[in-house]
């Protein structure tokens, strides 16, 4: 999925050369997300770069621009690669959720 830009956007782009805020944002979130395996680890990375993350549900839906919020699939982020952090997300809920239920059985013989 590309990018979707707006009338104005494309002006800028086509006739001064300049990129937009939401363009400068999604190159560096499509970096970030092809480095990270999961929602909690792209959200981390994404604070570290001094972005905020957009939750909605408890789920990363996207980020706040100012005091837009702009989603994931709109800047750009391919809904296959989406769907494999949740996925993993899943997954390592799932192991989350098991380790700690082992560790409270442990606790309990105790």
């Amino acid at each position: 999925m590309t990018l979707q830009l707006t009338q104005k956007e494309e002006h800028m782009k086509r006739k001064r050369g300049v990129l937009s805020e939401k363009e400068k944002l999604s190159k560096i979130i499509q970096k970030l997300a092809k480095q990270s395996f999961s929602f909690d680890q792209l959200a981390e990375v994404l604070m570290k770069n001094d972005i905020e993350p957009y939750y909605r549900n408890q789920r990363l839906i996207g980020v706040y621009l100012g005091k837009r919020k702009l989603r994931l699939t709109t800047l750009g982020i391919d809904k296959t690669k989406l769907k494999e952090l949740t996925l993993e997300q899943k997954r390592l809920d799932l192991l989350k959720k098991q380790s700690y239920t082992k560790e409270q059985d442990r606790n309990l013989e105790r």
